[in-house]
């Protein structure tokens, strides 16, 4: 039972701020909010009214909401004019997190352009692959970052983001064209792995990240009317929040780019950055220092700031509230961040949601949580969900099936691959989640086993891409590649390879092989070398669910001294 269903009535009936009301939406009859903005810009320009209070916090640098908006304004000027960015150009930001990245994607929006958030982790290879599919007119990077550009070969103007201060300075006080943008017009390219093996620009337009901020301030709606606070009619704004969030993860993710970086311009929150390889007692110690009040704890974070020894030596209750998102948390997880912050205890919330979804799609949060720990939430309001078997049909009630969504939210699709958008989006405005899930009470629990895309530290990797890379090797004949359970990072990516009898390679070399050509994440952390063929259906597929029982079951032996080795970082976070 949704105990808040009476509160959410009262927020969408009409004369609230949250009306809601059906109008079309690229061709179907939708659920939408009447009050909205339509756009980024409009979005960033409702920011002003925050004026001093702390935007941005990246170590010694502190900049408030007016500052913020100004050297926005000078950078995207620079854009227009040194650069002749216009309006539907697509400009990279291809780096880690620091506070200029955030101020380079707003003046990017302003400028009219889309911004793509490249993934700062790619090899140049895999930035090759991303230059060539959405053929940025300019790339800004940092300095490690801007060598790999280089190396990559791929002939694009490149802008250093160290020089982000002198540009600002130098355009102080001027102001970008402002050119206009309709909502459902292309806003951001946010890149994610299919199962093709090779990122995928997913096109998010601006319905798509308005209605990401505008579902989570009804939430946060819900939280204050539920406690006695006023409904909140039309024509109010959306009060001040004192929160002051916390950010571990890479920004080019959706779960941090819209759940933190919009998220905080929108409630006129303060948002601190913390950059580098991630460490937790860091974590515990800004925790500490900046009186931190939210943190999203994505991948093996929180698992790892609740187990380290430096716990007891800060005073961590400033956090009221830790939330998830990117891929599933076991109940253990839950319960020893429950125990590391008492604090924020009964306000763990998780989000289900995907890039391709653009808001999240359901949510659940508090007491309800507890209960029920492996689910992953109610749907949220303007957000219809349905279960369906694999002829496209709802399955019956009680049964389990795909997931689907329809929302006003979704993608647009996947930039310049036409074959895989119609893959996923569906007649009616519907998108193909690609979970396997059931239905119980109005929750909806995620089946995350049933699916093939492994999420290291909520990070997504294909097995083909993995694969591919392994049977490149002269001494491999073919390679499995597929999800086991880790107490960390949620997945680990396991192979099990077939050697060739006259040139077997050792695991060690196997790691070298691929750590040349892919991200650290993808890297196989679980290794199991045969010579036996790997066993395959009638038509040829491999049966990847039977090698996963035999690993788990431990009946897949491995060659003596290939025991599995965790080469490299296997944690999102530490980023390189």
């Amino acid at each position: 039972m949704d105990k808040a269903a009476p509160v959410k009535q009262l927020l969408i009936a009409p004369g609230g701020l949250y009306e809601v009301v059906e109008e079309d939406v690229r061709g179907n009859r939708m659920p939408v909010f009447r009050h909205r903005a339509c756009s980024l810009p409009e979005l960033l320009s409702r920011s002003a009214r925050f004026g001093e209070r702390t935007f941005l916090v990246d170590g010694h640098v502190r900049l408030d909401f007016a500052t913020h908006l100004a050297m926005v304004d000078a950078f995207a000027s620079n854009l227009q004019r040194r650069f002749g960015v216009r309006s539907g150009d697509r400009v990279a930001i291809y780096a880690a997190n620091r506070w200029e990245w955030v101020v380079c994607f707003w003046a990017i929006v302003s400028a009219g352009a889309i911004p793509a958030a490249f993934n700062s982790w790619w090899t140049p290879d895999e930035f090759a692959h991303a230059a060539e599919l959405v053929e940025p007119v300019l790339v800004i990077g940092d300095g490690p970052r801007c060598e790999r550009i280089v190396q990559s070969a791929v002939e694009v103007p490149i802008l250093d983001l160290d020089e982000l201060v002198e540009i600002v300075n130098e355009h102080a006080g001027e102001r970008p064209d402002a050119p206009p943008a309709a909502e459902d017009d292309p806003a951001v390219l946010i890149f994610t792995s299919g199962t093709t093996g090779r990122p995928k620009a997913v096109t998010a337009p601006h319905r798509a990240a308005i209605g990401f901020a505008q579902v989570k301030t009804f939430a946060d709606a819900i939280g204050r009317v539920g406690a006695g606070g006023p409904v909140p009619v039309a024509g109010d704004q959306i009060p001040a929040s004192d929160d002051v969030a916390l950010a571990t993860a890479p920004l080019f993710h959706s779960s941090m780019l819209y759940g933190v970086v919009l998220m905080a311009l929108v409630r006129g929150a303060a948002l601190v950055l913390l950059p580098g390889r991630f460490d937790p007692e860091r974590v515990l110690a800004t925790i500490e220092r900046e009186q931190v009040t939210s943190w999203l704890a994505m991948g093996s974070a929180g698992p790892r700031v609740s187990s380290s020894p430096a716990l007891g030596r800060y005073d961590n209750t400033s956090l009221r509230q830790i939330g998830f998102g990117g891929a599933p948390v076991s109940p253990a997880v839950q319960d020893a961040l429950r125990r590391a912050f008492p604090s924020a205890a009964e306000s763990l919330a998780l989000g289900y949601g995907s890039t391709e979804a653009g808001a999240v799609v359901a949510s659940i949060n508090g007491s309800e949580f507890r209960a029920n720990p492996t689910s992953t939430g109610r749907a949220e309001v303007t957000t219809r969900l349905e279960l369906r078997d694999p002829a496209g049909l709802p399955v019956p009630q009680g049964a389990v099936g795909e997931v689907h969504v329809r929302s006003p939210y979704l993608m647009l699709g996947y930039w310049g691959n036409r074959a895989a958008s119609s893959e996923v989006l569906k007649d009616g405005g519907w998108l193909a989640m690609g979970d396997i899930a059931g239905m119980r009470d109005g929750l909806l629990f995620i089946d995350s086993r049933a699916r093939d895309l492994i999420l290291v530290s909520a990070e997504n990797v294909a097995p083909t891409e993995v694969e591919y890379c392994l049977e490149g090797h002269r001494g491999v004949l073919e390679a499995a590649v597929f999800a086991v359970d880790d107490d960390v990072t949620g997945d680990a990516v396991c192979a099990a390879v077939t050697l060739s009898a006259d040139n077997a390679p050792a695991t060690v070399e196997l790691v070298a092989w691929c750590r040349e050509r892919l991200a650290h994440y993808k890297v196989p952390t679980r290794w199991y070398l045969r010579t036996e063929p790997l066993p395959r259906t009638a038509s040829g597929k491999l049966v990847k669910h039977v090698l996963r029982s035999l690993v788990e079951d431990g009946a897949l032996a491995e060659p003596a001294g290939s025991a599995p080795t965790a080469t490299g970082a296997t944690s999102r976070e530490d980023l390189p």
